[in-house]
C-alpha cells in the first residue's frame, strides 16, 4: 500500500497546490453504486461498475457557489456540489468520481497544461502512463501506480483535465478520486468513462 499511500500524498499535494495558486433531465450517471466492499482493494478484479451517462446534463453556473469559479458546464441536475478550501466546486457525480474545478496561477495554457501533466502520467510514482486522446485544452490519459517491492500490483485507471480561459485566468477541471472513498480499484476509472466526461466538458465548458 505504500505506493497507494503515495497516489493519496499526490492527491493532496494537487488540492493544495491550488489552494496556494487560487486567485434529458435528472442525473443518468448511477449514484448509487455500492463501492464499500472494494475500499482498499486496489488490485481487485471485481471493481464497481459505473457507467457515466451524460444525456439530459444542463448547464450549471459554479458561480452561484463560489464567485471565485465563474465556470458554466453541463452537470447532473440536482448533483451535489461543495465549495472547496481554494475557492472552487468539487462536484461529487457519485461515491467514485468527483469533478475539481480550480483557478490555476499560471501564464499560459501551455504552462497550466504541463502542470497538469507533471502530477499526473508524470509523477515519479506512476508508470505506463500514455496520452488517450488530445486537445489543445486538455486530454484524457491512463496511468497505474508503480508495483510494490513485496509484489503488490495495481490496475491501470484513466482519467480526463481540461483547461478554460478568458482574459489571463486558467481554470482546470478534471476528474480525480474522492477522498472519502480513495482506495478503489484502478479499473473503477475506464478510459471510456474518461472520454465521456472529457467530450461533455470540452462541449460545455466555458468562463463566464
Amino acid at each position: 500500500m505504500k505506493k497507494l499511500n503515495n497516489l493519496l500524498m499526490a492527491s493532496i499535494l494537487i488540492g493544495s497546490t491550488f489552494m496556494f495558486t487560487a486567485c434529458g433531465g435528472g442525473n443518468s450517471t448511477d449514484t448509487t453504486t455500492d463501492t464499500t466492499d472494494n475500499t482498499g482493494s486496489t488490485t481487485n478484479e471485481n471493481a464497481p461498475v459505473i457507467t457515466i451517462d451524460t444525456n439530459g446534463w444542463e448547464a450549471t453556473d459554479l458561480s452561484a457557489l463560489s464567485p471565485l469559479t465563474p465556470i458554466i458546464l453541463n452537470l447532473p441536475k440536482g448533483v451535489k456540489m461543495e465549495k472547496n478550501g481554494n475557492g472552487g466546486v468539487d462536484v461529487f457525480l457519485n461515491n467514485a468520481y468527483q469533478i475539481t474545478v480550480s483557478n490555476l496561477a499560471v501564464s499560459s495554457l501551455a504552462e497550466a497544461l504541463d502542470n497538469l501533466k507533471a502530477l499526473g502520467i508524470n509523477h515519479s510514482s506512476y508508470q505506463n502512463g500514455k496520452i488517450e486522446k488530445e486537445d489543445p485544452k486538455g486530454f484524457v490519459y491512463t496511468y497505474q501506480m508503480k508495483d510494490e517491492e513485496n509484489g503488490t500490483k495495481y490496475q491501470p485507471e484513466s482519467h480526463f483535465c481540461y483547461v478554460v480561459d478568458k482574459d489571463g485566468a486558467f481554470y482546470t477541471i478534471q476528474d480525480v478520486r474522492p477522498l472519502d472513498n480513495f482506495f478503489l480499484a484502478g479499473s473503477t476509472y475506464t478510459l471510456d468513462n474518461a472520454q465521456k466526461l472529457f467530450d461533455a466538458v470540452k462541449a460545455s465548458a466555458k468562463v463566464k
